[in-house]
């Protein structure tokens, strides 16, 4: 089972991801959709340590080639943020989710969606218009379905 956490506060540069305990570098995009009717995409978008572009799903592959780093929070830093973890080996029904180390239940969506900016590439280069622009994404709701059967939407960061 691999287990990927994501520590913030909301803003991307307060925000660090750890693959199995170890800080990951080199993240272009996250992508997590999780939700009651079986929906399971886990996707991570990085650049290797042999400079190549790697688009994985993140419980089910080996994730050749990931930069990994020393934590950038100090533990003092850390208290600060929050801590959303997924242990999971790509089955929804074998997934368990943490939020700041206490287990959720009732969870019917879980959307993260994270992406920092990075220079134009490929048609996006022949385009000089501002319509074309990369912007930073930083997406994190959490829908849970309440014991009156009602479902509230909350932001995790």
């Amino acid at each position: 089972m691999a287990t990927l956490s994501i520590e913030s506060n909301g803003l991307l540069e307060k925000t660090a991801v750890y693959y199995n305990g170890e800080q990951l570098s080199g993240i272009k995009e996250l992508f997590l959709n999780l939700d009651e009717d079986g929906s399971f995409d886990a996707f991570i978008q990085y650049e290797g340590t042999d400079g190549n572009l790697y688009t994985k799903q993140i419980f089910s592959d080996y994730l050749e080639n990931i930069k990994i780093i020393e934590p950038s929070f100090t533990e003092e830093e850390s208290q600060e943020l929050h801590l959303l973890t997924i242990e999971s080996n790509g089955d929804i029904d074998e997934t368990l989710v943490f939020y700041d180390e206490e287990p959720l239940d009732g969870i019917v969506r879980l959307m993260l969606h994270i992406k920092g900016t990075s220079k134009p590439s490929g048609l996006a280069k022949l385009f000089k218009s501002k319509d074309v622009v990369d912007k930073p994404v930083f997406i994190s709701e959490i829908t849970f379905r309440n014991e009156d059967d009602e479902l509230e939407t909350e932001t995790i960061f």
